[in-house]
């Protein structure tokens, strides 16, 4: 096993930092044209990738937050009219399970989605994909599957709306 050296400790600090300043710049641009923070297009984003409707611990899941995350987020959005939750979940015994609930995109969450997800795409663009080459993405792929302890997963390059490669 490597030694934790200056070397690495400098790493990880200015991966962090790195990661949190191209954070700050694609949620800065999101804010500025839509309103909205990258943390809520996250929520939204995820839902799109279930298919439109999730239950609430599947999107914490999918966006590695606490549960209690995800269920403010999901208020806000729901008070937007962005998202709605329906409980149509059934326990044992045919009673209502108020714990099962899906939460489903809008109709104006769709579209909404839709438009924004054209200035998240652009903002990604500016901020991170034009400074790398292909073999440094593959390289990064590589590292985040080494320190997720799990190989990189396949990339689904097509996006969810057109269904074209991007």
């Amino acid at each position: 096993m490597p030694r934790l050296d200056a070397t690495r400790i400098g790493v990880w600090r200015d991966l962090r930092i790195t990661i949190d300043d191209l954070a700050r710049r694609v949620d800065g641009d999101l804010r500025a044209e839509w309103d909205i923070s990258l943390a809520w297009f996250d929520v939204l984003a995820s839902l799109q990738r279930f298919g439109g409707s999730a239950r609430p611990l599947d999107l914490a899941a999918d966006l590695r937050i606490p549960a209690s995350s995800i269920s403010r987020q999901l208020d806000r959005l729901e008070e937007e009219g962005w998202v709605a939750r329906n409980r149509s979940g059934e326990a044992p015994g045919g009673a209502a399970d108020l714990r099962a609930v899906e939460v489903e995109l809008t109709r104006t969450g769709r579209r909404l989605w839709r438009e924004m997800n054209v200035s998240f795409r652009r903002a990604v663009q500016v901020h991170f994909a034009t400074h790398l080459a292909d073999d440094e993405v593959d390289a990064l792929r590589a590292v985040i599957g080494l320190l997720t302890d799990s190989p990189a997963d396949p990339v689904d390059d097509r996006d969810p709306v057109t269904d074209d490669p991007s």
